[in-house]
């Protein structure tokens, strides 16, 4: 399964296709240079840190909130004022995704934190210019999405348990004991009729 970053990606440019003057031109994470004939464009990556900022207590079947920055720069080229077209275009940038959710991951918060020009380049005529909007994306991902591993539902006495209460140890023990034994090493069990000395 792709990473959640990959999927906000392909759903951020999926929902920018045809809703700016880029009409078609969205691309994702591309890196090899935009000519001519493709302006104006928009290319959306991930590229800054992503944070985890909290993780669930429980060991297992928990959950991680991330926060990642996602970039979304417009490029634009012009005869006279290329601000005024860049501004454009983040201006429909913004109205898009103001109040969008991402399509599996409705929980998450989108939110625009600035916007920062570039210096423009001149060719000739030709004014090249790039805005970029970067947008705090926070989203909930699975964190351990299993059972633990070393345990399985047992009808076992609470004794036999090597892990919690209920279960017992699978071949996975790190020990490589399998339901007989407590994962640590050297550890005895006992019944409840048996006195602990």
């Amino acid at each position: 399964m792709p990473h959640p970053r990959s999927q906000i990606r392909a759903a951020i440019v999926t929902q920018l296709l045809d809703a700016t003057a880029a009409e078609e031109r969205v691309y994702k994470g591309r890196l090899m240079p935009i000519e001519e004939p493709e302006l104006p464009a928009i290319v959306v990556h991930t590229r800054d840190p992503e944070e985890i900022t909290s993780r669930s207590t429980s060991g297992w079947n928990g959950f991680e909130r991330r926060r990642c920055m996602v970039s979304i720069v417009c490029i634009a080229q012009a005869f006279d004022d290329i601000d005024e077209d860049l501004d454009s275009m983040a201006a429909q940038v913004e109205a898009v995704l103001q109040a969008w959710v991402i399509p599996g991951f409705e929980s998450a918060e989108l939110n625009l934190v600035d916007t920062r020009s570039d210096d423009p380049e001149f060719d000739g005529s030709l004014t090249t210019g790039a805005t970029t909007l970067r947008y705090e994306c926070v989203y909930m991902t699975p964190y351990r999405d299993c059972s633990n591993p070393y345990v399985q539902a047992a009808d076992e006495p609470l004794e036999r348990s090597g892990a919690y209460p209920g279960g017992r140890v699978t071949a996975g023990c790190p020990a490589g004991n399998s339901g007989e034994a407590c994962p640590i090493d050297d550890a005895e069990l006992f019944s409840q009729e048996e006195p602990i000395n």
